[in-house]
C-alpha cells in the first residue's frame, strides 16, 4: 500500500536517534532521483496527481533496518565500556566510533570532529592510556599538493609510555 510521502517523513522523524531533512529536501530528492533516503535505506518515490508517494513495506523494511542499527551501535558501545574491542574496519559507537590498528585504537567523537575541535585520539588496547604518536614519514602527493588526504600519512609510530607498547606504521 501506498502512503504519503509526508507521513512517511513523519513516522520517520519519530524513530529515537533518526537524523532527518526538511520535508522539502525529500521531495526533492523524489523529484530529482524518484527515491528517497530514510537512513541507509533507498526507498521509490512515485507521484500521484500532486502528491509524492512510498510503499508503506519499503518504509517498515527502513524503520525495521535503523532499529537494528540503533540496537548494534548500543550493543558496540556497551562492549566498548567493558574494554571489549571488536577489530572491524569502523566500529561504531554512541557519539562516535573506533578502529583498531594492532595494540592501539583510534576513537574519534562526532561532535568535535564536527566542531573541528579534535579527530580524535589512539589509546592503547593494554591500559587504555593516551598514547603517544610519532610522525616521520613523508606527506603523501595529495597533502603536499592540495588539501589533508585524512589517512593520516605521516604517522610512523604509535607507542604507550604507559606500558611500554609500540606499532610502527
Amino acid at each position: 500500500m501506498r502512503i504519503p510521502l509526508s507521513d512517511a517523513v513523519d513516522r520517520f522523524k519519530r524513530e529515537p536517534g533518526t537524523a532527518t531533512n526538511a520535508y522539502g529536501w525529500y521531495r526533492r530528492s523524489a523529484s530529482s532521483c524518484g527515491t528517497v533516503w530514510f537512513g541507509d535505506d533507498r526507498i521509490a518515490a512515485v507521484k500521484h496527481g500532486q502528491r509524492w508517494t512510498v510503499d508503506e513495506a519499503d518504509l517498515e523494511g527502513a524503520l525495521i533496518n535503523h532499529r537494528e542499527q540503533l540496537a548494534h551501535v548500543d550493543r558496540m558501545t556497551a562492549d566498548y565500556d567493558s574494554r571489549i574491542l571488536h577489530p572491524d574496519n569502523t566500529v561504531p559507537i554512541v557519539g562516535g566510533g573506533y578502529w583498531v590498528k594492532g595494540d592501539f585504537h583510534f576513537l574519534w567523537d562526532d561532535m568535535a570532529r564536527a566542531l573541528q575541535r579534535s579527530n580524535g585520539c589512539w589509546l592503547c588496547n593494554t591500559c587504555w592510556t593516551s598514547a603517544a604518536t610519532e610522525r616521520n614519514r613523508e606527506e603523501c602527493h595529495r597533502c603536499q599538493d592540495w588539501s589533508s588526504c585524512g589517512k593520516d600519512c605521516t604517522l610512523s609510530r604509535i607507542y604507550c609510555s604507559t606500558c611500554e607498547t609500540s606499532e610502527t606504521m
